[in-house]
Parts: C-alpha cells; structure tokens; sequence
C-alpha cells in the first residue's frame, strides 16, 4: 500500500503512472513482413536509465507499467494476440525483477478495403467493445490471470467498453483524457514513422473529473455515488491553459466579474513542450490544484530516434533535474488506488 510520506520525512511522497504502450512501429503493418518490435527493446533500456536516475534522486524504487497490444490485429498480423510477450520471454523477467508490472492495451484497428490501409474504427462501437475484450482474453491466456490494468488506444473511452472492463476484472483504467473530444485536422491517428485514418470520434469528456473516481453506470463521465463499480478510472494529466478573449471579450468578463476562462490540454510526454523545462512546471502546477494529487502519463513505444521519442526523452530528462524528482514515486496503480478516492 502506497504512503504519502518519505522515509526521510523531508519531500512528500506523490504518486507517479508511468504507462508503457507496447506497440510495433508503426500502425501500417505488412502482414507477409512485419516489422519487429524494436522499439520495445530499445523502450526497456531507456526505462532501466530513467529508473536508476529517478532513484538516486529519492529513496524509492520506481515502478513503470507495461501495457501489451493484444488486439486483432497484432493476432492477424503476427499470428497470435500475445506474440509479444510470448516469443520474447527475457524482458517479462528482466521487467518483473526490477518490479513492474503488466496490463493490456488495444486499439480498435481494421483493414479497410476501401483504403488499402488500417484505420482507427471509433464509429462502430462493437468493433471497439470486441477489440477490447479479445485482447484481455489472450492476456488472460497468457498470463493465467485476469488483466487488472488496462489503457484504451487514442484515448478513446466509452460506457460499453467501461462495462466490459470493469465485467471482465480490471480495477484500474488509465485510458480517459478528460479534456474536449480528442481529434486532429486531419483525421489521422500517428505514430513516429506512419498514421492510420480514423472514422467517427471521440466522446466530449471535457466534464469528467481531474482525477480517479469510479464511474457511475449511467455515464463514464460522472463520479458514482456509491460504490456501484470496483472499476477506478485514473484520468491522464493534464494542465490548464487561458483562452485568448479580444478586448470586448475581456470588457464584459469584468463587469461581470467572471473569472478568466481556460481550456485543459493533455500533457502527452511525446509532444513537443515549449520547452522540456516548461513541462515538469505544468505537472507541478497540475498539482498544486489537487486535493489528492498524482501524475499520469504514458509513452508509446515509438521507433527510436522518432520526433516523439526525443520529445520524451527531453522531458525525462528535464524532470531529473526538477525539484519534481525527488517527490514523484512511480508505482503500481494498484497500489495507490485507494489513496486517490
């Protein structure tokens, strides 16, 4: 169980989510060659550096979360769901030893005839339901336990699929952005080498909560009053930004006596910062307005030498030498979950 105080009893303890998203590169797979999951090898050595950083910087062992594609079409292009995990077998030991911990995450890819190339299907929710509950099935397969931890592809989150998890035996879902409904000008989903079109969008979650609840049965968006679900959900961070307001704008604010608006933008590690420096600032103020705070975020495991993985790694490396360092304990969500509610 997580404790919010440092051995020492100097620096608070806050806890940290570090989520892995194990995926090949790219979206747009050969199914005669496809490519090797390079970025997985290359992700585990990057994870191993941050991790003997972030502990001679405090006196916790970080812990980071490993969240295994296993939907349909790794099974179609790869021969099996969980060919991941089971062809190589050395890093599941190596992770398990340094004290990680696993979970799964899927995305609601199809090929598209129409196209020639996979899509993003967030219009067809049975696709999405179906994609999700395949791959916590070959997770169970392989592991033999039902998956506890789960991550939805794009952010896509939805009252079905947060039935079908919380049915199927997750206790934390660290999927939701709660912020205006994700989308991009050109429709496209990307990763560092490629991008997959996607039809239909995302759900307007701008109303959910800024931190962990559970979920009520009616909408995904609004905290239960009860205890109707195990199921937690654990937003991802995200910081507050003004909306610009021409001067009539701001003229009528002030007579109004209103306070001056602002927008929540997701704080994605793999996005350019105006600068790495300025990111861990907007981490710790994200939780300075935080009755319970924690931080969230998530990597994929790009190609390396990819504009999002300089992204990460810059702003990894910025936080080591942010007083942030020697507050964050990265662990299991798991065991913090009771802490956040």
């Amino acid at each position: 169980m997580f404790s919010g105080k440092s051995s020492a009893g100097t620096n608070p303890r806050i806890p940290a989510f570090l989520s892995i998203d194990v995926e090949p590169d790219g979206f747009q797979l050969s199914r005669t060659d496809p490519p090797e999951w390079a970025a997985y090898h290359r992700a585990i050595e990057l994870a191993d550096w941050l991790r003997s950083e972030l502990l001679r910087r405090s006196d916790f062992a970080p812990k980071f979360g490993w969240y295994y594609r296993m939907d349909p079409q790794i099974a179609e292009v790869y021969g099996s769901a969980d060919h991941i995990v089971a062809k190589f077998r050395d890093p599941i030991d190596h992770l398990r030893l340094k004290g990680d911990y696993f979970g799964v995450h899927a995305h609601p890819v199809r090929w598209c005839p129409q196209r020639q190339s996979w899509i993003h299907d967030f219009a067809d929710i049975a696709w999405n339901v179906r994609c999700v509950k395949f791959a916590l099935d070959a997770y169970e397969n392989w592991c033999g336990t039902p998956a506890q931890r789960f991550r939805g592809g794009a952010g896509f989150v939805h009252n079905d699929i947060v039935e079908l998890v919380d049915r199927c035996g997750v206790k934390v879902d660290l999927t939701l952005e709660p912020v205006a409904p994700w989308s991009s000008p050109a429709r496209l989903v990307p990763s560092g080498i490629d991008a997959s079109p996607y039809i239909g969008g995302h759900i307007d979650s701008v109303s959910a909560p800024q931190t962990a609840y559970r979920p009520s049965f009616h909408d995904f968006r609004v905290p239960a009053p009860t205890r109707e679900r195990d199921l937690i959900l654990v937003p991802m961070s995200t910081r507050s930004i003004p909306v610009r307001q021409n001067r009539l704008q701001r003229l009528c604010r002030r007579l109004r006596r209103k306070p001056a608006p602002h927008q929540r933008r997701m704080l994605h590690l793999s996005e350019k910062s105006p600068s790495a420096a300025a990111y861990s600032d907007q981490i710790a103020d994200q939780l300075k307005s935080m009755r319970r705070p924690y931080v969230s975020v998530a990597v994929r495991t790009d190609a390396p030498g990819s504009p999002p993985v300089r992204n990460a790694l810059q702003h990894f490396e910025a936080l080591l030498h942010h007083p942030l360092s020697k507050s964050l304990v990265f662990i299991d969500p798991l065991d913090a979950a009771a802490t956040l509610i």
